[in-house]
């Protein structure tokens, strides 16, 4: 097996800070009742070299879907808050997005249909027209919760964050059945402005099962055939390390075995804050 001591990539994240969050936060949402794994890159740097990968440019934890889950994830941003980290919660989406300096991690739900668990895969995220892109991320910003961002001492905030922080609370003094409506509107713009609208499909079998890893002097919980899944995701040659891998890559799309589904996702049934 190739290992990344052969490769030379961009580190893109301090893997010392890093890991101590990965299980502080971990223990935050499992203090309100959700318990996450490690998932994706994360995990993929566990179980084929023993380490977080520092050319990754974050983390991803992740959940299932539960009643009640809203409430507990604006626990867990309050909590993540005030223990000075930069964390928001994207309603729409089912994510929170979580930041210190060196340090980017996501939790992100998953929900159960039929025998799948999927997640929405909204390329205006990341690509698209400037337009299209514009109007999605203020659908998400819509539906975003901030309470306790100034509590934050462990990054300074940059101008891009400070707007969208101002940009949310603006929209944090509208009702919930207007923000609600203006989530819909922007994005049946966003998708008029060729924004492109999927959902991803992983079966729900490799999330099944659960076990705890050996994580950097403590112990996390990652699925139980953590490696089928690896497989599953990167492709038969998931054991050799990539810089720079992205779901957002048609090439990749090709590689993995994730059913990308072209139907946009039900906004309707999401909790929005």
């Amino acid at each position: 097996m190739n290992t990344s001591e052969e490769f030379v990539y961009k580190v893109r994240s301090d893997v010392e800070k890093l890991a101590p969050a990965i299980l502080d936060i971990m223990d935050v949402a499992r203090s309100n009742g959700v318990d996450c794994w490690l998932n994706y890159g994360a995990l993929l740097g566990m179980v084929r070299e023993k380490r977080l990968l520092p050319w990754n440019n974050d983390a991803e934890l992740s959940c299932w879907y539960s009643t009640q889950i809203k409430e507990k994830f604006k626990s867990i941003t309050d909590m993540l808050n005030k223990k000075g980290y930069y964390a928001i919660y994207y309603s729409s989406i089912g994510s929170i997005g979580i930041k210190s300096k060196g340090v980017v991690v996501n939790i992100n739900i998953y929900w159960h249909e039929d025998s799948f668990a999927v997640r929405p895969h909204e390329l205006p995220s990341t690509g698209g027209p400037p337009l299209s892109r514009i109007f999605y991320w203020l659908s998400i910003f819509i539906g975003s919760y901030p309470k306790g961002l100034f509590y934050t001492k462990t990054m300074p905030l940059s101008f891009r964050q400070l707007i969208k922080i101002f940009i949310i609370f603006i929209f944090r003094n509208f009702s919930l059945n207007i923000r609600k409506k203006l989530i819909f509107d922007f994005i049946s713009i966003s998708k008029h402005f060729g924004g492109v609208y999927q959902k991803t499909a992983i079966p729900s079998k490799y999330f099944k099962e659960f076990e705890m890893l050996k994580f950097y002097g403590s112990k996390v919980r990652v699925p139980a055939n953590a490696h089928k899944l690896m497989e599953f995701i990167y492709g038969k040659y998931w054991n050799i390390p990539l810089d720079n891998w992205s779901f957002y890559n048609d090439e990749n799309k090709s590689k993995t075995r994730i059913n990308f589904i072209d139907k946009m996702w039900n906004y309707n049934k999401m909790d929005i804050v």
